[in-house]
């Protein structure tokens, strides 16, 4: 089966991937991949695949390929927001994860007067880095 392309773009873009679900009929198969820039882990996968499943999305299938994860699946109703919701979620909560770690590796290491400064300035510059990605979006 030949898959016809309808729209392609960068991370900040997916949060208007549900305008494209139009080009997609009723009944028809989709499939959406992401170029993740890194190899998903297999409880990701597993969890995503388990994720649409619960959500009855019908004939779900995640599949990755080193960097690029393949989600594809039957539209039966307006899926394309639940699966991109589901992603963004997964990927956030892994990020979320990995980073607490980090963060409290790195305080473990820094002098106990400085700790509260560090901590400051690591949420300053997440504050800095989300104005900039909303003003980019707007």
């Amino acid at each position: 089966m030949a898959w016809k392309k309808v729209a392609s773009g960068g991370l900040l873009d997916t949060t208007d991937i549900e305008k494209y679900e139009a080009y997609i009929g009723e009944g028809q198969r989709a499939l959406l991949e992401l170029d993740l820039r890194a190899p998903a882990p297999d409880y990701i996968v597993a969890e995503l695949q388990s994720q649409l499943q619960h959500h009855g999305v019908r004939e779900a299938q995640v599949t990755t390929g080193s960097p690029l994860l393949r989600v594809s699946w039957r539209k039966g109703f307006p899926f394309l927001p639940v699966v991109v919701g589901i992603i963004l979620g997964l990927i956030v909560l892994a990020i979320l994860i990995v980073g607490w770690r980090l963060l409290k590796e790195v305080i473990a290491v820094i002098p106990e007067p400085f700790q509260g400064l560090a901590v400051g300035g690591v949420i300053l510059v997440l504050a800095v880095v989300a104005m900039l990605v909303w003003q980019r979006r707007r």
